[in-house]
Parts: C-alpha cells; structure tokens; sequence
C-alpha cells in the first residue's frame, strides 16, 4: 500500500463529563483530538501503515495541541499548515440519552477551511497513494477547491478513496 493522505478537518472535541445530558444542560467538558479525516490517519497509522495529515490549524494552544497528538499517533504532519488568520476548529459533543449524538461547532470559518489550492502540491502523490476526505469539508470554502483541482494530477485520478 501506498501512502494514505488525509485531507480536512482537525479539530478538539470537547465531550461532557455529564452523560444522557442534551448539550445545552452540560457542566464541564474534557479536551480529545478529533476530525474524521484526522481520525483515519491516526488508524492508519496504528496499523503500521504510512500516513500523512494534509489540513491547516490555527496559531493557538488547540492547534499545538492537535499537532502533538498527531505526531504521538505516528501521522506525518509537514501538511499541517499554521495559521493566524482564523482559529482551530472546536466541537462540542453530547450524547443524548437515546444514543444519538449531538453536536454544536465553531468553525466560522476555521483554519482547515481556510486551506487553498495553492498550498497542496501535486508532487507530495505518489502511484498507489490513496486520498482520504470527508464530507464536511466539501461546504463551499477554500478547502473545497483544494481538494477538487488536486483529485486527478494525471488524468486517471487517485488510487482509490476509503
């Protein structure tokens, strides 16, 4: 297998102490990384498999955060732009009693969405690479455009998609 590349949101989940509480009655919260594409790489990277993040963080304490837990799950991180032009994306979580859960995000606009098709070089992909992406990050931003204009750098696109 190639290397896997993940591109899109990295971001704190920030999850309630209180369990079954719907979001608005939550006391206090504890700080865990997240993002799904963020998410994957960690996997992959546990798996003994090369992986590597491709997203943009904010210059501030969350996105140094977000930067050591990657580099502690194995994840190349030379992809990981810093920027001090927005924030690093937060989510709060709660799980209702039901099981489903229930989210509020401050990404308004983000870092990661900040992230621009210049920044993305075709040459970082190799034959047998494979480009992760999740859906959140195809709202209308920057972000969107990197993605599309690098899916395809020889007409044949990538290797596959997980």
């Amino acid at each position: 297998m190639g290397k896997l590349f993940s591109i899109g949101e990295v971001l704190i989940d920030f999850i309630p102490l209180q369990k079954g509480v719907p979001l608005k009655d939550v006391v206090s919260f504890e700080r865990a990384p997240g993002g799904a594409p963020a998410n994957v790489a960690a996997a992959v990277a546990k798996y003994g498999q090369k992986s590597a993040m491709i997203s943009k963080l904010g210059k501030d304490a969350f996105g140094d955060f977000l930067v050591e837990k990657l580099v502690e799950a194995g994840v190349e991180i030379d992809k990981v732009y810093r920027t001090d032009e927005a924030n690093t994306a937060l989510a709060f979580v709660s799980l209702k009693e039901n099981g489903e859960r229930d989210f509020s995000f401050y990404r308004n606009p983000s870092a990661d969405l900040l992230m621009s098709e210049e920044e993305i070089d075709p040459a970082w992909f190799q034959a047998g690479d494979i480009l992760h992406f999740c859906s959140v990050d195809l709202v209308e931003s920057p972000m969107t455009g990197a993605q599309e204009s690098h899916r395809s750098s020889n007409g044949s696109g990538w290797t596959g998609f997980i």
